[in-house]
């Protein structure tokens, strides 16, 4: 039967977090977007700190050379070295998620907390700090990639901190305290609504881009891959991964007994019908984003089995064999179907030391197990191991 529609299973949004409400998808959409996201923080992170640093004379303008002026600039400094600290560790590890988001997150904190400080030692700048921290509220939502709720609460944290600091110092009367009060709810309301719409925007780009690889990738009848997905490489890549690992690898080749009979009694739409049935027990009886089921051609199917050795192969071929030649498909007028499958089986040992040299030579090795269990009757199980391209053992079918 075809797959569920991914757009409201795996790939749904949860629009109050602005993700993918399934963790798996959401690991899968970071990881797509990450080399992008660390391109675009590397860049915003060196501009943070020249410009954090650099800002530094205007304290020593506006306080002179005391020891006050000079203490804010060392803390400056701390937060440049916080910033340049979170670059090489972006570029030490480009593959984790979880340092890019610490740097981020790193940086907006201890900028925002010097800030307070900042605020706190020049009352008197009442308008150039809430103009400069108007514009970090900006840096916090849009320019740092980061996760949505993350970058709301060092936001919303922020705004509180300041508004506290400006309260303190007691030199704002009820209408100025109101006004900073709507300008800050401002400021976060119109970041949330920017950072929200972005990160959903931008989940919804990559979903639509499955949706279409999907679309060229599967076939449209069974939801199992078409051959494209061998042009791509897929076993290919399966033959590489078993070689490094030393793992097993099995492919599974099989089709409908007569199907040609099952047309003409039934009608095409009946051979359809058949087929759906017979692909949606394939995909049922193997394991989800493991194995692959492949539409190799009208009835015929490709199970690409990572990890499973010969008998393991053939255990599961036996119960496809065995559980489609023990139901009958229903058409919509009412009657049934009884149909039968062979199967055909190559197996790559693991530890090969001499691993077969491509997917055709596996996949024909398969092909040659499944027209001997059609030369004796159909409707078996016949498997073979294979060692750099020669068999190793030629099991007998079974009935």
């Amino acid at each position: 039967m075809p797959l569920p529609d991914p757009l409201t299973l795996r790939f749904t949004i949860d629009h109050r977090r602005a993700e993918f409400a399934d963790p798996v998808s959401e690991e899968r959409f970071i990881r797509h977007v990450l080399p992008e996201r660390n391109a675009q923080l590397k860049a915003s992170l060196l501009f943070a700190v020249v410009f954090y640093v650099v800002f530094g004379v205007t304290d020593l303008a506006t306080l002179g050379a005391t020891s006050v002026a000079w203490m804010l600039l060392v803390l400056r400094v701390v937060v440049g070295l916080v910033g340049l600290g979170g670059y090489f560790a972006i570029a030490r590890y480009p593959e984790s998620p979880r340092v890019s988001v610490s740097a981020a997150c790193s940086l907006l904190v201890m900028a925002l907390a010097v800030f307070m400080v900042l605020s706190w030692y020049q009352p008197e700048a009442l308008a150039w700090n809430t103009m400069s921290h108007a514009l970090i509220l900006m840096a916090v939502y849009v320019i740092f990639p980061n996760r949505f709720l993350y970058a709301l609460a060092i936001g919303v944290g922020s705004s509180l901190v300041f508004a506290a600091v400006l309260w303190a110092q007691g030199g704002l009367g009820p209408d100025d305290l109101l006004t900073l009060v709507l300008l800050l709810i401002l400021g976060n309301a119109l970041g949330y609504i920017a950072a929200r719409r972005y990160h959903v925007a931008q989940r919804e780009q990559f979903r639509s881009a499955l949706l279409l690889q999907q679309l060229v990738d599967r076939d449209p009848l069974t939801g199992c891959y078409n051959r494209r997905v061998l042009q791509r490489g897929l076993l290919d890549a399966e033959l590489a991964r078993a070689r490094r690992y030393g793992t097993a690898l099995s492919v599974i080749l099989c089709d409908i007994d007569h199907f040609k009979r099952v047309n003409d009694e039934f009608g095409h739409a009946g051979g359809d019908q058949v087929l759906d049935d017979f692909a949606g027990l394939l995909q049922s009886l193997s394991r989800e984003s493991v194995d692959s089921v492949i539409r190799y051609g009208g009835e015929e199917f490709l199970l690409v089995l990572p990890q499973t050795d010969l008998a393991g192969a053939e255990a599961l071929a036996e119960r496809m064999r065995s559980a489609f030649a023990g139901r009958a498909s229903v058409l919509e007028d009412g009657r049934q179907v009884h149909a039968t499958a062979s199967f055909g089986i190559a197996s790559v040992p693991a530890r090969d030391t001499a691993p077969i040299g491509s997917f055709e030579a596996l996949i024909g090795a398969a092909d040659a197990q499944l027209y001997v269990v059609k030369r004796n009757g159909r409707n078996g199980v016949r498997g073979v191991e294979v060692f750099g391209g020669e068999e190793l053992k030629a099991p007998s079918p079974r009935a």
